[in-house]
């Protein structure tokens, strides 16, 4: 099993390294292993895309997060897609016991034509990003074992157009194959090379006489552009059409190609898709799966539901000689490619890609992690909370979530966002309580031009309409006006709206994240809020626990804010247990947000390298002790003396602040309350010190 990288699998054990969360990516090989130097590395579509616009399409946020994925996984492994990419490079070291059956030597050139989520991964640097072919130019290297394909490079072709070609992962072969005694084809796609890819293999193989159809979408990528690319359209297609993915029937309907065609190709990664291509082919005919985003158990179920028959074909994995013949194909495409002109592509936040990749590691820490956002979940309360949420994420559901101020609803907004289907498409945050009431109506629904003074003379699309397709997160929903609560009505019923001063309805498909403090059931029984809206909004509740029902994550938390101001301030500070453990036992009202805060001010005001309980104490409490001079070493210096032992001047210190609140507040209640720790704590301690 060693031929198959099981040894280079860290976590969880006795798993692929393509299943695995992570693998052991260090330099040296086993003996059945073979050492590259990584030059180029393209990125799979979908994950390429994901990455881009979490990064707000900005270069070396990009750059950042392809190297954070390596890092965390030891190899490039989209944990959101679930996909890979692949690489070529340099020949640097070959094991005894590889098995070496195309003579490869150190020094050449070659691609490994295999997903990079099965090849353990180092990354130095990434030198530069080339957002039309999906691809990096990089420093470091990978480690293969002689059971993973690899190509030497070819003389005389663009090595970008042919990693391209080679991400489809034979399928232009298997469809090559499937063409014969055909003559009428629909190619679907939202990337204008990939149609011409499949389009042109299609077109040599049918010959001129066959029918092919292109369908873009709507929102395809024209990273691409130039009279050779008009040219090539028009000599490998029939007809051109952009539609809309996201409504089939319309796109049929207004095309008029319900079952018309002998084969079909996805190679679209947007949902809705398979939908098209199971009506468009006839009965007996047969649709092609391009890529491993597709629906295609989708598609499965709507030929059974419709009783249509239909041969369905999947991507295949490696096939024997398709790299040969992709690598012809991009001789032949290389003279329109090389005359054409790349743009800079930027990925527009209402691109429609699902990522509906099961959830196979979840158990997996690492796994957990980069899904739930480093979510702390130490807690039985948490634990039970984190898997509503990535429940819910799945399920096109709108979500409530309440909870003190404070406790972190939107962070679970951001979770649920991340996870679901709509994770590619627009996330419009809104805070309720923070617009005008006399604007909010023009921000929710936009507004047509001249509807009022001041108004923008070409009119302005609301937040509903800029999130169609989309997630809108309602912080504070509970403070929205009645007026504007039955309006939002309007949209979560019939997903349609109208903008100020405007008469025709607009279509909107929007999931609604709710977020409030508040109890809206309250709120309703006092004409506050609508009860038929809270039941649209409430379709899954999520209640997050309060900081004292979930005190044991407080170490945890205080940790990982450490962890974060370190990083972000550029310094090294560790934390006491005893520092820990005053934290744990404080009474946060202000939940997560208070204890974030409170440990970025305990961080900048240590002077040592650890974080003291002297630290916490002085910091959190200096209302409370503004009399005591904290700066001073003669009363410290009298009680350390020769021999200093921390328990003793922690106590020591501990009693005289005691000592000191208890005759500033008098009551407990109140000393309590201003030193931070409950009312029973405190009894407890003055007990301890004998301190009346």
């Amino acid at each position: 099993m060693l031929k198959y990288g099981i040894n280079r699998v860290l976590e969880p054990k006795y798993v692929l390294p393509t299943s695995a969360w992570k693998l052991d990516n260090s330099r040296e090989i086993a003996p059945a292993e073979m050492r590259i130097t990584i030059k180029r590395l393209h990125i799979e579509t979908t994950s390429f895309k994901q990455i881009c616009l979490e990064a707000n399409n900005h270069d070396e946020q990009i750059k950042e997060k392809i190297m954070d994925i390596v890092l965390k996984r030891g190899k490039l492994h989209n944990p959101v897609t679930d996909t890979g990419g692949l690489l070529y490079g340099v020949v640097d070291e070959i094991g005894e016991d590889y098995n070496n059956e195309k003579n490869l030597q150190v020094g050449d050139e070659i691609l490994c034509n295999t997903s990079l989520a099965g090849v353990p991964l180092y990354l130095n640097r990434i030198i530069s990003v080339d957002k039309a072919y999906k691809q990096v130019e990089v420093e470091g290297y990978a480690i293969v074992f002689d059971k993973i394909p690899v190509v030497r490079k070819p003389e005389g072709v663009p090595l970008n157009l042919l990693l391209f070609i080679f991400n489809e992962s034979g399928t232009l072969y298997r469809v090559s194959r499937e063409i014969e005694g055909r003559k009428s084809f629909l190619v679907l796609g939202n990337n204008i090379m990939t149609n011409l890819m499949f389009g042109y293999v299609i077109r040599k193989k049918a010959g001129l006489d066959a029918e092919i159809i292109c369908l873009f979408d709507k929102k395809t990528d024209l990273v691409i552009v130039g009279k050779s690319i008009d040219k090539l359209l028009s000599e490998v297609f029939d007809e051109v059409h952009y539609v809309n993915i996201l409504r089939p029937i319309e796109c049929l309907e207004k095309l008029n190609i319900d079952s018309r065609f002998d084969m079909t190709v996805n190679c679209a990664d947007i949902p809705g898709a398979e939908t098209i291509n199971i009506l468009a082919t006839k009965s007996g005919g047969t649709v092609i799966f391009a890529n491993f985003i597709n629906n295609y158990n989708i598609a499965l179920y709507i030929t059974e539901s419709i009783s249509k028959h239909l041969e369905l074909k999947c991507a295949d994995g490696y096939l024997e000689k398709y790299d040969e013949f992709d690598i012809q194909v991009v001789r032949e495409l290389a003279p329109y490619i090389e005359n054409a002109v790349t743009s800079t592509a930027v990925f527009e936040e209402d691109l429609a890609y699902p990522l509906v990749r099961e959830d196979r590691v979840l158990s997996s820490e690492g796994y957990r992690r980069s899904m739930a956002e480093n979510f702390i979940c130490e807690s039985r309360a948490m634990a039970m909370v984190l898997e509503e949420i990535l429940k819910v994420s799945k399920y096109d559901c709108n979500v409530l979530i309440t909870g003190e101020t404070g406790v972190g609803k939107d962070k679970i907004a951001n979770i649920i966002q991340k996870n679901s289907v709509r994770n590619m498409q627009p996330f419009i945050k809104i805070n309720c309580a923070a617009i005008a009431p006399n604007l909010m109506e023009s921000e929710f629904f936009g507004y047509e031009r001249g509807s009022f003074t001041g108004a923008n003379t070409s009119g302005k699309k609301g937040y509903f309409e800029s999130a169609d397709n989309g997630i809108i997160f309602l912080d504070e929903v509970g403070e929205l006006p009645l007026d504007i609560q039955a309006k939002l009505l309007r949209v979560t019923q019939d997903g349609e709206l109208y903008r100020v001063g405007g008469t025709t309805p607009i279509k909107t498909n929007v999931r609604i994240i709710s977020a409030t403090n508040r109890n809206l059931l309250e709120q309703i029984d006092k004409k506050q809020f609508r009860q038929d809206l809270y039941y649209r909004l409430n379709v899954f509740p999520i209640r997050v626990p309060s900081l004292k029902e979930r005190k044991a994550e407080i170490p945890a938390l205080a940790r990982h804010f450490v962890k974060t101001y370190n990083k972000k301030y550029g310094i090294n500070r560790g934390i006491d247990e005893e520092a820990i453990e005053y934290l744990r036992e404080r009474q946060w009202t202000g939940n997560i947000r208070e204890l974030e805060n409170s440990v970025q001010r305990i961080l900048i005001s240590a002077k040592g390298e650890n974080i003291t309980l002297i630290d916490v104490i002085k910091c959190l409490n200096d209302t409370a002790f503004e009399q005591i001079d904290f700066d001073s070493q003669e009363d410290l210096s009298e009680r350390i003396g020769n021999d200093f032992t921390l328990e003793p001047l922690v106590e020591s210190f501990e009693k005289n602040l005691l000592r000191y609140a208890c005759e500033k507040y008098g009551s407990t209640r109140k000393t309590a309350q201003a030193i931070g720790i409950s009312q029973t704590q405190l009894v407890r301690k003055k007990k301890k010190y004998g301190i009346t």
